[in-house]
This record gives structure tokens, C-alpha cells and sequence, in this order.
């Protein structure tokens, strides 16, 4: 009698498990099924529900086996398939829920310049030494997992040599071979346009056992761009946006990629010029121009001249006296390193509908900056501008 209890027990709780099952089947994959197995789920579901206590054990337990059968025909419930079904189902609604998000509102962008800085960095050398001061822990930690180490010492004396070559290091990375004097050196990255330029030493005469960097190249800012809120809102002067440049072209150079990221200074009827370093606004239907400081707080730090800010330099359709203004439709945008960028100066104006959105994070690396774009204070440190114009300040290997 008791066995015949847990007999019972045991059908009626598999009858509930495999009703429970088919709801879950016919709701989740509804988009799925085909008519036909549908009905047949359906008919299933129905037949579980027949069943008595009173019926006899082994007319209910040959129900169930018929059940499982043909449930299994049409999705199957055990071993590899339905392990990879599964899988497979919960990798489409995860693309298809991060694909949404990328198109709708959040994309990741890697920062590829150096036009930004010290807003935001491309791929840079960043000195061992003098970032101590600058470096927590936190970021110090990292630096090995996220930067490439960037060490050398001059073996013998020689200048060093603007030939030089890049290779693949591996996958994901490439790596310079030059020499100084007679010697062969190899370091992460692009030579000239990544370290050298960041190097506190201007001069090309090395010595034997002198140190030629001490660091690391770091990978540059990853981050993210919101473009939902521009639907929502208007864009503002000193914003940092990021737009394509379909039918955006520059006479002086070819522009680097479909996408640029730049801080918005000009918004349409503003007119524009520099005046010794300074970004003056007169905004549609105004007499006189103000400070772009008067429109934003963004743009002080970039007038600090500090921590490598170096203000606005007056060149291109921007060149010292001359002044432009934004038509209708359209904006105007600078890099903040305009020492270094291909920007508004060049190429003019950007359409409307070439927005993007806005950078709201940065996500990698783990810095100074890691967190929202564009809420630090520059480096406690002046910008001391290189007597030679190939190389950054010296605050931008600090960070």
C-alpha cells in the first residue's frame, strides 16, 4: 500500500512538471512554433488534464512515455540538442536586447586621435615617473593588464632614426622597429605619432645607457555614446558629440574614419573667431562676442592651461582675425587639442542629420577619467608647450 502511495505520488508530480513544462514551451517559444505543433502541444496539455488518480498505474505511466515522445519530436528536452537550443535561444534574445540598445540609445567608440586631449586620449604614451602623482592605485594596478609596457635603454650612443617600420606584435596589436645609431630597438605601438612625440626630450642625440622611455602605451578611451537624449533635447555649446562625416570632406587632408568625436562650439547662426587663444561667440542676433566661458563651463578648463589644455589656436577657416558663421542646419566643432586636430577649422560645418550622439563614459580604461566623460579637473600641473611643435606637452604623458 505505501509503495502504491509514492507510485501515485510520484505520477501526479511528473503529470504537473510536464504541464508546467508545455505552458512554458507554448508561451516562450510562441513566435517560433509552427501551427501544427502548436496544436499538437496544445492537444498534449489537454489530454494531461484527463487524467484521473482512480486510472490504472500503468495505463497513466504509458500516457506520460506517449506524452514525453512526442513532446520530444518537437523540441527535445534531454542531451546535447536541447542544451544547445537553449543556448542558442538565450544568445538571440541577448544580441537581440544588446543590438537594441546599441542602435536605440548606448554605442561604444574607441577614442583613435590624440585631438581631444587631455579630455579624452587616443592611444598614448604615458611615463612611468611622472604619473606617480597622478595615479591611484586603483589605476596603477591595471596599468599592466591594460597598457603596453614601453621600456627602453639606449644601448650606444646614436640619433635616432626616422626610418623605421611597423609589424604585427600579435592579434591585436602592432609594434615599431627603429634604431638609434648602429642599434635595433622594438616598442609597442607606433613609434613617432604614439611615444616619441610624448617623450620629455626634444633632441635626437641619445647616449649609451640613457633611458629612452619608461612606461607604458596605453590603449586609448573607450567610450560610451548616449544617442537617445539628442531626440529629446537640443544640442549645447560644449557638448561632446560624436558624428559621421558622410559628405564631410577636408582640403588639406583625407579625415582618418566615418566617425569623429569633437566638442561642439557653434551652434547655427553663432559667428565665430579666435582671439589669442580664446573660442568668441556672437550668438544669432547679438552685437558682440563673449567669451565661449559665458556659454558653457566646459571651456575653462580648456583655458586653464593646465594639466596640457593650450586653449583654441586660431588656423584654417578659423586663422587669426578671420571669423565664420554656422548656417542653418548645422554646427561647428573643435578638437580640444587644436594643436592636433583636424577639426570645424578644416572641413567647416557638420549637418544636422550627421549627429550621432552625445559621449557620456568612458568604460576602458580604469584612469584618471574612467566615469563620465568630460567631470575632471585638469592636472594640477601647467602646460608647458615643447619648443619643438611635433611634440605634446609634457602634462599629456602624466595621465
Amino acid at each position: 500500500m505505501i509503495g502504491d502511495f509514492w507510485k501515485k505520488r510520484k505520477l501526479k508530480k511528473r503529470i504537473q512538471e510536464l504541464k508546467k513544462y508545455l505552458n512554458f514551451v507554448l508561451a516562450s517559444d510562441d513566435d517560433i512554433l509552427q501551427d501544427k505543433e502548436k496544436k499538437t502541444l496544445n492537444e498534449l496539455k489537454s489530454s494531461l488534464s484527463t487524467l484521473k488518480g482512480n486510472m490504472p498505474q500503468e495505463e497513466v505511466q504509458a500516457l506520460l512515455d506517449s506524452a514525453d515522445s512526442r513532446i520530444g519530436q518537437i523540441i527535445p528536452q534531454k542531451g546535447f540538442a536541447r542544451r544547445m537550443y537553449g543556448f542558442l535561444d538565450v544568445l538571440i534574445v541577448a544580441c537581440t536586447v544588446a543590438g537594441g540598445i546599441r542602435a536605440l540609445y548606448l554605442q561604444p567608440f574607441r577614442i583613435p586621435t590624440s585631438s581631444m586631449q587631455p579630455t579624452l586620449f587616443g592611444i598614448h604614451y604615458v611615463d612611468r615617473e611622472a604619473s606617480k602623482p597622478f595615479m591611484g592605485p586603483v589605476t596603477r594596478a591595471m596599468m599592466p593588464l591594460q597598457a603596453a609596457e614601453a621600456k627602453l635603454k639606449v644601448r650606444a650612443d646614436g640619433e635616432v632614426s626616422m626610418d623605421y617600420r611597423m609589424q604585427k606584435k600579435n592579434l591585436f596589436s602592432v609594434e615599431s622597429v627603429f634604431r638609434i645609431g648602429n642599434e635595433t630597438y622594438t616598442l609597442p605601438g607606433d613609434l613617432f605619432q604614439q611615444i616619441l612625440r610624448y617623450l620629455k626630450k626634444t633632441t635626437p642625440d641619445y647616449q649609451a645607457g640613457e633611458t629612452f622611455c619608461d612606461g607604458w602605451l596605453s590603449t586609448g578611451d573607450h567610450v560610451l555614446v548616449e544617442r537617445l537624449t539628442p531626440h529629446f533635447r537640443k544640442f549645447k555649446r560644449g557638448d561632446v558629440i560624436v558624428f559621421n562625416t558622410e559628405n564631410i570632406s577636408s582640403p588639406t587632408q583625407p579625415l582618418g574614419g566615418h566617425y569623429y568625436i569633437k566638442r561642439l562650439v557653434g551652434l547655427p547662426g553663432d559667428t565665430l573667431q579666435i582671439s589669442e587663444n580664446i573660442l568668441m561667440i556672437r550668438p544669432k542676433g547679438e552685437k558682440e562676442f563673449r567669451n565661449a566661458c559665458e556659454f558653457s563651463p566646459a571651456f575653462r578648463k580648456i583655458y586653464s592651461f593646465k594639466g596640457g589644455y593650450q586653449g583654441h589656436r586660431a588656423d584654417g577657416l578659423l586663422g587669426m582675425g578671420g571669423e565664420l558663421t554656422v548656417p542653418e542646419g548645422h554646427f561647428f566643432a573643435l578638437g580640444d587639442n587644436t594643436n592636433f586636430s583636424l577639426d570645424g577649422r578644416n572641413w567647416g560645418f557638420i549637418p544636422r542629420r550627421n549627429m550621432v550622439g552625445l559621449a557620456v563614459a568612458i568604460f576602458w580604461p580604469i584612469s584618471r577619467r574612467w566615469g563620465l566623460v568630460d567631470t575632471k579637473e585638469p592636472l594640477d600641473t601647467p602646460t608647458v608647450m615643447p619648443r619643438e611643435p611635433f611634440f605634446q606637452p609634457h602634462a599629456m604623458s602624466m595621465q
